[in-house]
């Protein structure tokens, strides 16, 4: 069976909407795969790339907002963007791993969401953290004392050393893997490709693009 894992950061805003998708669809791909949620630390994954983040791009920075609130507006998501852009999302990271939130998983990430991508609240603060979590009956203050935890830092470091080295190189991002091949899906704007993938009916298996891509793969390892 397939596995997929669901890279994002609380930071982006891409990764919010996609978010909305997958929260209505996650129990359908745990149907058809092993699905695993994994926050992974944007700025790592920027340096590791020698890229710049989209807030370090005027241009970029501008185009993104547009684009998401063009997005929002045509498929009625809920879209308030938090005070301050970037915001510290350690506090937020740290709580909604696996190994802090177990099965309630779920539930943490889109609470967290909802409020600074709905509700447009900053994330940065540990005292709005602590207010989702409380509104959950999840105990607030003992897990934001948790989140300078060894234990916690260690795994938000290794989910995203994992995200570098499987080739993931901006947010969100989903990878399948199926123990022949890992396809990577880049961006909110991805999710019908995963879809297709995941259905066994990913265009590029199909003729002529199989060839193209076969094509496109001989000539840049001739360049290199």
């Amino acid at each position: 069976m397939k596995s997929v894992t669901f890279y994002f950061d609380f930071l982006s805003p891409y990764s919010y909407l996609a978010w909305t998708w997958l929260r209505d669809n996650h129990e359908l791909i745990r149907q058809k795969s092993h699905f695993f949620i994994k926050p992974v630390t944007l700025a790592p994954l920027i340096k590791a790339n020698e890229t710049k983040g989209p807030a370090e791009i005027p241009s970029k920075r501008e185009y993104l907002m547009k684009d998401c609130l063009r997005f929002a507006s045509l498929h009625s998501i809920p879209f308030t963007p938090p005070p301050a852009l970037p915001f510290n999302s350690l506090y937020a990271l740290r709580v909604s791993l696996f190994e802090c939130c177990a099965k309630d998983q779920v539930k943490v990430i889109d609470g967290l969401y909802r409020e600074a991508w709905e509700h447009g609240h900053d994330l940065g603060n540990p005292e709005v953290v602590e207010k989702v979590l409380n509104q959950l009956g999840l105990p607030g203050a003992q897990w934001i004392e948790r989140v300078g935890d060894k234990d916690l830092r260690k795994a938000l470091k290794s989910a995203t050393k994992e995200a570098i080295e499987a080739g993931v190189f901006g947010l969100p991002s989903f990878l399948v893997d199926n123990g022949e091949e890992r396809e990577l899906f880049w961006g909110n704007d991805s999710i019908s490709f995963l879809k297709l993938y995941l259905e066994d009916r990913d265009p590029l298996k199909t003729s002529p693009y199989k060839e193209q891509y076969k094509k496109f793969q001989d000539s840049y390892l001739e360049l290199s």
